[in-house]
């Protein structure tokens, strides 16, 4: 889409054609009003809990955490939404979350559904709902930062209707919402083509790690082993967040925490963001990882338990192994990336699930791990599928850079257009 704007000329400081207000200098033509008094606004309620009369029925109950979705984990009966304060929103309607982690954000609904006390719905006159949105969207951090301290907290429908709100001519709202939905179309589309591609990968894996599709030239049977007789587990360490750092130090070190929800199954220390121990800790590791060992959070809050990464691209990098991790260092010969992959498997991780421990957390002992079975294909056949999901990877990753820079496209152009800093034709 080609984008043309108006140019602006400044006189004593405020460009021509252009005012103050409370939200700064703005359009002469843009009035200023709190939320309040452009929209109607409404909070719901939650049935009790235990009567099962209450749910299980037709009605979509959308709580904070899923304004942006189409799905609903719950679902009210009619007599559920008669008996309390739950309120019917429509499909289209502006929902933003009050409670909770996300607090502050704000989402069109894609729905008709139920909503509860933690959700506010905006009705908006006079005024787009889309363009109200993205200039929700763009204050969420100002808003967050203001009333919440930047902590997880809640709103209140007072809070919100006290926002202060740019309310340019309707048409220039119009055409302000569809140059945004124009980036939004992009990022949806781009957003699909990496479910695809990430669901692509994981057939793949599903049959080329399990044998049940060869790739071509390859035959004969894979080697079974125990885990223990082809790693052993070296030393790891126990270090917190607070002891670690993103700026510097001698040492980088593997949290737990980031194998379970940052690194891949192949995990590049020349590229990736790995944090240092910090310098005032004296720490003499007994063992340092090496190219081609894997690492594997021990302990998770779900299932996620045994999820692991290989480390790669080591070469003069000090790398240790850090809390709630376990150290696997192969003592056979494995293609790189091989093992990475194969541990992360479908196929592999039933395994884990069998010998999970706990009930709120759970955790994998060594002594068990060792006890697990993998299929070792021979090292030609195991480069082979290495290479091929490795360049899925690298698919995917080049699909996410993508979908970034349409994200950041799509906010530098929310900071200039919502705020009449460039100005549309019309």
């Amino acid at each position: 889409m080609t984008i043309q704007f108006h140019s602006m000329k400044t006189t004593n400081n405020i460009p021509q054609g252009y005012k103050n207000s409370p939200l700064g200098i703005i359009p002469q033509e843009w009035e200023v009003k709190k939320l309040g008094d452009v929209a109607e606004s409404f909070s719901g309620g939650t049935p009790k809990a235990g009567n099962n009369e209450y749910y299980d029925g037709n009605i979509p109950f959308i709580r904070s955490g899923e304004i942006h979705q189409k799905n609903t984990a719950l679902f009210l009966s009619e007599l559920g939404l008669a008996k309390s304060s739950a309120k019917i929103v429509e499909k289209g309607d502006l929902l933003i979350a009050l409670y909770g982690a996300n607090s502050g954000d704000s989402a069109i609904s894609q729905i008709n559904g139920a909503i509860n006390q933690a959700i506010l719905c905006i009705r908006p006159y006079n005024l787009l709902t889309s363009f109200l949105c993205s200039f929700l969207e763009l204050k969420k951090n100002m808003y967050v930062a203001k009333y919440l301290q930047g902590g997880q907290g809640n709103l209140s429908g007072d809070i919100v209707n006290n926002y202060i709100i740019p309310i340019p001519p309707l048409p220039e709202q119009q055409k302000i919402s569809e140059i945004l939905n124009a980036w939004d179309k992009a990022i949806k589309k781009q957003t699909q083509l990496i479910e695809k591609l990430e669901l692509r990968k994981k057939g793949l894996i599903k049959q080329l790690l399990t044998g049940k599709k060869r790739l071509p030239g390859f035959s004969g049977e894979w080697k079974r082993a125990k885990l223990g007789d082809a790693t052993i587990f070296l030393s790891t360490n126990s270090f917190s967040r607070e002891q670690l750092n993103s700026v510097k130090g001698n040492v980088l070190n593997i949290h737990y925490g980031d194998v379970l929800v940052k690194y891949s199954s192949v995990l590049d220390a020349s590229k990736e963001d790995i944090p240092y121990i910090n310098e005032q800790i004296e720490y003499s590791p007994k063992d340092y990882v090496n190219n081609g060992d894997v690492i594997m959070a021990d302990t998770a809050e779900d299932e996620m338990v045994g999820r692991c990464c290989e480390v790669t691209n080591i070469d003069n990098i000090k790398v240790v192994s850090g809390l709630h991790t376990i150290l696997i260092h192969p003592i056979i010969k494995f293609a790189p990336k091989y093992l990475g992959y194969y541990l992360n498997s479908e196929r592999y991780h039933k395994q884990i699930i069998s010998i999970m421990q706990g009930i709120k957390v759970y955790s994998i002992t060594k002594d068990a791990l060792k006890n697990t079975i993998i299929d070792i294909p021979n090292i030609e056949e195991q480069a082979a599928i290495a290479n091929i999901l490795s360049l899925c990877d690298h698919e995917i990753l080049l699909a996410k850079q993508k979908l970034n820079e349409f994200h950041q496209q799509k906010k530098g152009l929310m900071q200039v257009l919502l705020t009449g800093k460039k100005r549309v034709n019309i």
